[in-house]
């Protein structure tokens, strides 16, 4: 693709409209020198011409053939008549023959045309079949009369005939044939005059040969001349209209990111461009491009991420920016200043061209195209004055969006000022702040955070999940941000809070990135702050943090007055609300312990007699069956009586299970706590499941568990937990699968030498778990998905149980002071993405797990 080049065809029929740009040098040469040389230099320098000329004589194949059989039936017809009968019974059914041959072969090519490089090849063939006739003849007579018959043949050779090399051979052939014909003659005045004649006729045929091929090569360049002449005007066109459809849109539009794209999309749909990519300069920090727009490349339809070049320094539309003036390069991959991208690897070509408004420099306009010199210099100007065009438009755009910020921000502040003076309610201060705050500063998510005694408690939000809202509780007690803030009274701007070591990071919440928070000072007392979070790494500007800080200043004196007069109402509010909670809380904890005590008696006394008296039966016949020599001998009856004895083991694990889950809800659950190896722990349940990971093809890996540190808890009760966590990763994830078990150390308030907890991650790369069924697969009998009914199969993919091991684990974990959880993108049994369960335990008794840990990320490999 090359913008500069058109559909017009060099050299050609008319019915083809083939391109060929080789041609495209030869107008300036033709127009210095003489016809003649042009020809000869055309012939020379494209080979388009080649095709052009066989066109040509594809064309004349026919009317040639059809003159020769007709010239053929003439000369029969004569030769009848005038002949002597010695003769005349050899040669004339020979010619009559080649007639038919010829008439043969013109109705051949009239309804079955041949391909044009085959025209003039067929060609010499007819001349060289009507030549050989009059050979013949010659060789009959033995008079040289009939080479008289040639001139006519070779002169309507030199009429068909285009090409030198064919030309040259039907002459040669001629004039060989006809010496070796009559070399051993006796030389006679007959046979001079023929002689003579022959070469008479080679000289006009080369003569009608040349004239012919200058003609036609001529008039197939003044037809190029004419294509390229209508091509410019087409372009010159399209030109005229990019600039009118152009200019038509973009005068229109006043918002600044709908003219980028507007101008990126139909530049790159006009000129039908890989990609097309707009740059401006960076107002927030000098010496930088953004890049505000890109359409096309690997992305199309996409979110493209924001990218910031150095001007001057970066790629080929840095060195744009830093010199001023355009850049072309027809192969990128040989330019040591182009920067590969994944964004656009099919780029081989660039284009870079300024965006000027008067003299001051704006930005970078990039067009790319997959092919190599896609581009013409020719064009250069034009879409300079396009891009021009388009700069006067952003530069307006931008001056409109300046305005109508500033005009906005004008209105809201007074419209705030008024409001927030204007009430006393503490709720509506709140929804106030929030509310007017979003129509100043861009943010994911905002919260107005009042500090109370040692804590900093969320009042009001924007954004938050509302059953997040009433947990969000930080404490100030080794906190380093709302200090600095206090210390400071100064807004605190963090560009990622991921690289902040003591960033406390609520589970409930997305990932947060970029952060400001906007201390609410009530004279030199810091009352609390706004807490502004972006998901994204996206900046706060500048002008985006003095528009928050003067916001905070109105809003926290309105702040300080709504809380004195809600403090009352508050206080008396709050109390019978908590008297409310604690009445109801004090009758739902009767009602409960009630209905435990009832199912703690039952279960236990169904547990007892109903299945403990006949299990134990069941289990003491089995061990007497098989022990029956009768049975040994019988291999058939030993399997049935082995069977029984394997389900009444299983039927005793599920009851001991169920008496586990009784004690769990009881809290009637015996723990015995001593030193523990988690290493040691784990290494007996790898040979555990060693059979049943080999069977089914799965990889049970252990990473960073030998370095854990020994914990205080019941060896048996732990050894429960993990086994029914890795019984579920066994059971959820397909054969082939990959299960891997990781531990990471807990550290008191960060201190490297002060581990207090441990957190084990089981995870693995089956089916998941949907996020609405993450807190109820915790619950008794509950199991996910359609699973097998056999509980035996306990370790087969989806492989049934009584559902209560995890129950049962996380009981266990909580009896520990310990916390458990799992995060699972969702099910899919097709792409299997995985679930992870974290357990999180105390490393000596009797601590419990307060806070919400840092996840871990740990990839899963196979």
């Amino acid at each position: 693709m090359s913008m500069a080049n058109t559909d017009a065809a060099p050299i050609e029929p008319a019915s083809s409209t083939t391109t060929s740009p080789q041609l495209s040098p030869l107008l300036s040469k033709a127009e210095a020198v003489s016809k003649a040389e042009a020809v000869s230099k055309a012939e020379s320098v494209s080979p388009s011409i080649l095709p052009a000329l066989n066109a040509v004589a594809q064309l004349g194949l026919g009317p040639m053939t059809l003159g020769y059989a007709l010239f053929h039936f003439f000369l029969a017809a004569t030769y009848l008549v005038f002949l002597p009968p010695v003769i005349v019974m050899t040669v004339v059914p020979l010619v009559a023959g080649t007639a038919v041959v010829l008439l043969g072969i013109y109705a051949l090519v009239r309804y079955r045309p041949v391909p044009p490089d085959w025209a003039q090849p067929l060609g010499v063939a007819v001349v060289g079949l009507a030549i050989a006739n009059v050979f013949i003849h010659l060789y009959l007579s033995q008079e040289p009369l009939p080479t008289s018959i040639i001139t006519f043949l070779l002169v309507g050779a030199g009429v068909f005939l285009l090409s030198a090399r064919w030309m040259g051979l039907v002459l040669g052939g001629t004039l060989l044939g006809w010496v070796l014909m009559v070399h051993d003659w006796p030389v006679t005045p007959g046979l001079i005059y023929n002689g003579i004649l022959l070469i008479l006729s080679v000289g006009i045929t080369l003569v009608v040969f040349f004239v012919r091929r200058q003609s036609v090569t001529r008039y197939e360049l003044l037809r190029w001349e004419d294509g390229q002449r209508r091509a410019q005007l087409q372009r010159r066109a399209m030109q005229m209209e990019t600039s009118m459809s152009l200019g038509q849109h973009i005068t229109a539009i006043l918002d600044l990111d709908s003219l980028l794209q507007t101008v990126a999309e139909l530049i790159k749909a006009q000129y039908k461009l890989y990609y097309v990519g707009i740059y401006l300069l960076d107002q927030r920090s000098e010496g930088y491009l953004v890049r505000q727009v890109g359409v096309g490349g690997n992305l199309t339809g996409q979110k493209r991420a924001p990218m910031r070049i150095r001007v001057g320094r970066e790629g080929l539309v840095g060195w744009v920016a830093g010199n001023g003036r355009h850049l072309l390069v027809n192969d990128v991959l040989q330019d040591s200043r182009y920067i590969p991208h994944d964004l656009v690897s099919q780029t081989r070509s660039e284009l870079d061209l300024p965006l000027r408004a008067g003299r001051r420099l704006i930005g970078v306009i990039s067009l790319q195209s997959e092919q190599t010199a896609a581009f013409d210099k020719e064009d250069i100007p034009f879409l300079q004055s396009l891009a021009d065009q388009a700069a006067i438009a952003i530069d307006n755009a931008s001056l409109y969006q300046n305005e109508r910020t500033a005009r906005r921000l004008a209105e809201t502040l007074h419209k705030m000022g008024r409001a927030l003076t204007g009430t006393l309610e503490w709720n509506d201060v709140l929804e106030l702040i929030l509310g007017q705050l979003a129509e100043l500063v861009a943010y994911d998510r905002g919260s107005v955070l009042v500090r109370r005694g040692d804590q900093l408690e969320l009042v009001a939000a924007r954004g938050f999940p509302t059953a997040a809202q009433a947990e969000i509780r930080v404490s100030l007690e080794n906190e380093s941000i709302f200090r600095e803030i206090c210390e400071t009274k100064r807004p605190l701007f963090i560009p990622d809070v991921t690289q902040w070591p003591d960033w406390q990071q609520f589970e409930a919440l997305p990932l947060a990135r970029a952060w400001l928070g906007v201390p609410l000072l009530h004279g030199e007392e810091v009352i609390g702050m706004l807490s502004l979070t972006r998901e994204t790494t996206t900046p706060f500007a500048e002008e985006s943090i003095n528009l928050a800080t003067t916001f905070a200043a109105q809003a926290a004196v309105a702040l300080e007055n709504a809380r004195r007069f809600d403090k009352s109402t508050r206080f008396s509010q709050q109390l019978e609300y908590e008297v409310a909670q604690r009445t109801q809380a004090i009758h739902e904890a009767y009602a409960r312990l009630e209905q435990l005590d009832r199912a703690k008696s039952d279960f236990i006394s169904i547990a007892s007699h109903e299945l403990r008296t006949p299990l134990t039966i069941l289990r003491g016949y089995s061990q007497m069956l098989s022990q029956q020599n009768s049975i040994r001998q019988d291999e058939q009856m030993e399997k049935l009586a082995a069977g029984i004895q394997s389900g009444a083991m299983r039927l005793e694990e599920v009851v001991s299970s169920m008496l586990e889950v009784a004690k769990i809800d009881n809290r009637v659950l015996n723990l015995y706590h001593k030193q523990i190896s988690l290493d040691t722990l784990f290494a007996r349940l790898t040979d555990t499941f060693a059979n049943a990971v080999a069977e089914r093809q799965l990889t049970l890996t252990l990473s960073n568990i030998e370095n854990l540190p020994a914990i205080e808890a019941d060896p048996d009760a732990l050894e429960k937990v993990f086994y029914h966590l890795l019984v579920n990763a066994i059971k959820y994830t397909p054969d082939g699968g990959a299960i891997r078990v990781s531990g990471v150390v807990h550290f008191t308030n960060g201190q490297r030498n002060a581990a207090d907890k441990v957190e084990i991650l089981v995870r693995d790369s089956g089916i998941g778990i949907d996020p609405d069924l993450h807190e109820l697969i915790f619950s008794k009998f509950y199991q996910t998905g359609e699973v097998a009914l056999h509980s035996s199969a306990k370790t087969q993919f989806k492989g049934g149980g009584p559902g209560l091991g995890l129950a049962i684990t996380r009981g266990i974990v909580e009896a520990h002071g310990g916390k458990i959880w799992l995060e699972s993108p969702g099910h899919d049994e097709q792409a299997c993405p995985g679930t992870t369960f974290h357990v999180l335990l105390p490393l000596t008794r009797g601590e419990k797990v307060e806070m919400v840990p840092v996840k871990e990320k740990v990839k899963s490999k196979k």
